[in-house]
């Protein structure tokens, strides 16, 4: 069966550290959040995005961007809510168990010579 999200660093439910953020949000890096689901709302040119719920209980900053006249206006709120991350300034916070899946995957493993040598 495919991995969906082969390549990415996170999955839907992780855990995740925030590395890496917006000027205006740098004080969201090293935030813990739950990965919840793939946001649809940016086109691929600009990287995969998660739907992610930060755990701090605290408002923590976002950037909204709305268009007007041909320009784009970013502001900054604080709030509780899910918003979009890129899955690229996120880190997951994975246990040893998942650690093990991820690094010894088949196709990752080299071919053993008794293995070959077995077969012929």
């Amino acid at each position: 069966m495919s991995d969906p999200f082969y390549g990415l660093r996170c999955r839907p439910g992780n855990l995740a550290v925030i590395v890496q953020d917006e000027p205006e949000c740098q004080a969201n890096i090293g935030q813990v959040v739950r990965v919840l689901k793939p946001s649809l709302d940016f086109p691929d040119e600009l990287g995969f995005h998660w739907e992610i719920q930060p755990l701090s209980g605290q408002p923590s900053p976002v950037v909204i961007s709305s268009r007007a006249n041909k320009s784009v206006n970013r502001e900054v709120v604080y709030d509780l809510g899910p918003r979009a991350h890129l899955d690229a300034w996120l880190r997951p916070l994975l246990d040893e168990s998942e650690q093990y899946e991820e690094t010894n995957r088949a196709e990752d493993q080299p071919i053993r010579k008794e293995l070959c040598e077995a077969v012929i």
